[in-house]
C-alpha cells in the first residue's frame, strides 16, 4: 500500500525528533527506527489496529509515548498525526477533513 503523510503529521514528527534529539541522538534514531517498523506493519495490515474517531486507526509505539494516527482507504494509507499519548488529546480530529 502507498503511504502518504499530512504536512501537519510531519510537523508532529519533527517536534518529537527534535525533543528526543536534544536528549540524545540515539533516542531520536531509535524513535525513527520504531516508526519505520510501525509504518511497514501498518502497510502490511492496515486494519489490524484500534479504530479511532472518524474512521481513523491508531498504532501505538512500544518504546515512545506516541500513536501513529492513520486512515486506510483503498490502496492508500494516510498518516494524519504522530500523536503524543498525553499531550493535547484528540487534537488531530480536525485533520481528517484536511486530507
Amino acid at each position: 500500500m502507498k503511504t502518504r503523510e499530512l504536512a501537519s503529521a510531519l510537523s508532529d514528527l519533527d517536534e518529537a525528533l527534535g525533543y528526543y534529539g536534544n536528549i540524545s541522538p540515539f533516542f531520536a534514531q531509535a524513535l525513527m527506527d520504531e516508526i519505520k517498523v510501525a509504518k511497514r506493519l501498518i502497510a502490511e495490515h492496515p486494519r489490524a489496529w484500534k479504530p479511532l474517531h472518524g474512521g481513523m486507526r491508531g498504532f501505538p509505539l512500544h518504546r515512545y509515548p506516541y500513536t501513529i494516527v492513520y486512515r486506510a482507504a483503498g490502496s492508500e494509507i494516510l498518516i494524519v498525526a504522530y500523536a503524543h499519548f498525553k499531550r493535547r488529546p484528540n487534537y488531530w480530529h480536525n485533520r481528517q477533513t484536511a486530507a
